[in-house]
């Protein structure tokens, strides 16, 4: 078929492709205005020392203490994952997670290491309320596993986790994107509904 053929079909079937894109671009509108309410939140933590170490020796610019700070910043990214310190975070923040499956607990949080000394976490809940208190239980519940790593106080410049308050925004789906999404789609399916159509309407003639 030549591309007069395609546009003599269009033209024909045009109500069927305008139809078709209406009601896409209705049903996002739709479930854009019936999400449920959700929020996210973006803590930045950063990894300090409670200490200065006193000593003669040459420290080599700090660049042994910049990879020790690296190396804990690594395990603490691991800390994020374990269902062991998720639910801890939740119980100090007093929310229940009773009904979460070990499987669920490693996906609540998502961290990455930013650079050596700086971590971002990001996490969702439909309560701001939440958001806030979850940031605040998360520090004490790392400094908690951090001092654990160094019970006998052997190290007097040992880690500590520094937060800040979180960075709140709506995480629903914003109306113009799904809207741009819905009539992408609904035009790629109208104009293929359109063609089929056609086909069948010939093919009873």
């Amino acid at each position: 078929m030549e591309l007069k053929d395609y546009i003599n079909i269009f033209k024909q079937q045009v109500k069927v492709f305008g139809i078709v894109v209406a009601i896409g671009v209705l049903g996002a509108v739709a479930w854009q205005k019936n999400q449920p309410e959700n929020y996210q939140a973006t803590l930045l933590l950063n990894i300090g020392r409670r200490g200065v170490q006193n000593t003669q020796q040459y420290q080599y610019d700090g660049f042994y203490r910049l990879q020790a700070d690296e190396r804990f910043a690594d395990t603490v990214v691991r800390w994020f994952g374990s269902p062991r310190v998720v639910e801890d975070i939740y119980t100090a923040a007093e929310l229940g997670l009773k009904n979460s499956a070990a499987r669920n607990l490693k996906n609540i949080f998502s961290a990455k290491r930013l650079s050596s000394q700086m971590l971002e976490i990001t996490y969702t809940n439909p309560d701001v309320r939440a958001l806030a208190k979850i940031s605040q239980s998360a520090v004490q519940v790392l400094n908690r596993y951090a001092a654990s790593l160094n019970q006998e106080n052997t190290q007097q410049s040992w880690f500590i986790i520094i937060g800040s308050d979180p960075v709140i925004r709506d995480a629903r789906v914003p109306l113009p994107l799904s809207v741009a999404v819905a009539f992408a789609l609904s035009v790629f399916a109208g104009f293929w509904i359109a063609i089929l159509t056609h086909y069948l309407q010939d093919k009873k003639t």
